[in-house]
C-alpha cells in the first residue's frame, strides 16, 4: 500500500505537536517527549544484567506533580497494516513514585487514535528488576503512524531494552483500553 508522502509528513507533524519534545542526539531514533521535557532526561548506559547497553528515562527534579516524560519513537507501520501486533520490551524501575509503563499508539488521519495502551491499568511502581512487558494492539489498514515508548509519571528512573514487534494471531486478546461502545449519551442527569 502506498501512502501519500505529503499527507504522511503533515500527519506526523500533527502527532508530534501533541507533545513538547526535544531531540536526544546521543540515542539514534529516540526522542524525549511528554508534558514536562525539562524535568526528564533520556540516555544510554551499560547494564551487566542485560549484558550491554540499555536506554533510560529519569526525572531530573526531586518532585514532579501531574507531569510525565517519555522516551519514544514513531514510524509508518506499512508491514503491520491490517494485523494484530505484539510489542515487547524489558523494563527495570528504580524508585518510581507515581507510575511508569510501556505504551503504544496507532494513529489514523486527522490525529485520530485508532488503538492505544499505556499500561496504566497494570502500571510499574516503586523499584522492580528487569521484566519483559507486552502490549497487543490492532493496526487497522487505515493507520498512518505507530508511536511507542516508555513513560514515567512523577519521579524515578526506568531502564529499557530490546523492543520487539511481532505479528500475532487475531485470537490473541488485545490489551487496548476499553473501546467506546455507547451509541448515544447515557445517564446525563446521573439518575441511575
Amino acid at each position: 500500500m502506498k501512502i501519500n508522502k505529503t499527507f504522511t509528513v503533515v500527519s506526523l507533524l500533527i502527532v508530534t505537536t501533541l507533545f513538547s519534545f526535544k531531540n536526544a542526539n546521543d540515542i539514534k531514533g529516540w526522542f524525549l517527549a511528554g508534558s514536562a521535557t525539562k524535568k526528564y532526561e533520556i540516555g544510554v548506559t551499560t547494564d551487566s544484567a542485560r549484558k550491554g547497553k540499555v536506554g533510560y528515562l529519569k526525572s531530573t527534579e526531586k518532585k514532579i506533580d501531574n507531569q510525565f516524560g517519555t522516551i519514544m519513537q514513531n514510524f509508518i507501520p506499512e508491514e503491520y497494516l491490517g494485523k494484530r501486533v505484539k510489542l515487547t520490551a524489558f523494563i527495570k524501575a528504580e524508585n518510581v513514585d507515581v507510575w511508569a509503563g510501556m505504551w503504544m499508539r496507532v494513529d489514523g488521519s486527522g490525529g485520530k487514535t485508532l488503538s492505544f495502551d499505556n499500561m496504566q491499568d497494570r502500571a510499574i511502581k516503586g523499584s522492580k528488576d528487569w521484566k519483559e512487558y507486552e502490549i497487543i494492539l490492532d493496526v487497522p489498514k487505515e493507520a498512518i503512524n505507530l508511536a511507542y515508548g516508555v513513560l514515567l509519571s512523577g519521579t524515578g528512573k526506568v531502564f529499557i531494552d530490546n523492543f520487539k514487534f511481532t505479528v500475532v494471531e487475531s485470537s490473541i486478546k488485545s490489551t487496548t483500553t476499553a473501546p467506546i461502545k455507547a451509541t448515544k449519551p447515557t445517564n446525563t442527569s446521573f439518575d441511575n
